[in-house]
C-alpha cells in the first residue's frame, strides 16, 4: 500500500508529538527563560527523504501549525519551514541522506538557520520590543535546541519509519528511488 495522502498525514501527526513534546519542555524550562526549538528537526526527514511534491505538503501544514502557537508574524515559520526544506531538497543528491549523522546535522542547520531568520524578523517587525541581551538568549536557545536535535533525531527518524512501515510505506526505499527526482 502506497498512499501518499496517508503517507502526508502520518508525517504530520508524527511532527505534531515533536511539536507537543517541545512545548511541555519549554513549559518546564520557562522558569529559567530557556526556550527550545525543534522545527529544523520536524521538516529534515521528509526533505532528505521525500519527492518534492510531498515535501512541500507536510512542511506547509506543520509550519502553520507552528504559526498558530507562536508569537510571529502568522506565516512565517510556514515560509520558512518550505524555504529550509527547498534548501535541503537542492542539496540531497550530494550527501548520503539516509545516514543517521547526516539527517542530525542536517536538522541542525536548518533549525539554526530557522531560528536565526525569527530573530531577525522579530527584530524588523519590533524593534523596540527586543531587549538588549537576545544575542545572548538566542545563542543560548540555539545550542540547547541544537544539542536536543542531536540527542532526539535517531528516535525521531525511527519514529517516522516506524510510523511509515506500519502503513505499509518502507522509507528507506523511497529515499533510494527518490535519489533522482
Amino acid at each position: 500500500m502506497n498512499n501518499p495522502n496517508l503517507q502526508r498525514l502520518v508525517l504530520i501527526a508524527c511532527g505534531i508529538v515533536l511539536w507537543t513534546i517541545t512545548v511541555q519542555l519549554n513549559h518546564y524550562l520557562a522558569p529559567w527563560h530557556i526556550n527550545l526549538f525543534t522545527g529544523g528537526l520536524v521538516i529534515a526527514f521528509p526533505a532528505l527523504r521525500l519527492p518534492q511534491r510531498d515535501i512541500w505538503r507536510i512542511a506547509l501544514p506543520l509550519g502553520l501549525w507552528h504559526d498558530a502557537a507562536a508569537a510571529t508574524p502568522f506565516g512565517a515559520h510556514m515560509l520558512l519551514f518550505l524555504l529550509a526544506a527547498a534548501f535541503i531538497r537542492f542539496y540531497r543528491a550530494r550527501i548520503p541522506r539516509a545516514d543517521t549523522i547526516v539527517g542530525i546535522l542536517t536538522a541542525i542547520l536548518a533549525n539554526t538557520a530557522i531560528l536565526i531568520a525569527l530573530a531577525i524578523a522579530l527584530a524588523i517587525r519590533s524593534p523596540h520590543l527586543i531587549p538588549a541581551g537576545i544575542a545572548w538568549t538566542l545563542t543560548l536557545n540555539t545550542i540547547l535546541s541544537a544539542a536536543l536535535i542531536a540527542l532526539v533525531t535517531p528516535w525521531y527518524f525511527a519514529l517516522q519509519s516506524r510510523a511509515l512501515v506500519h502503513i505499509g510505506i518502507n522509507a528507506h526505499m523511497q529515499a533510494e528511488q527518490t535519489t533522482q527526482g
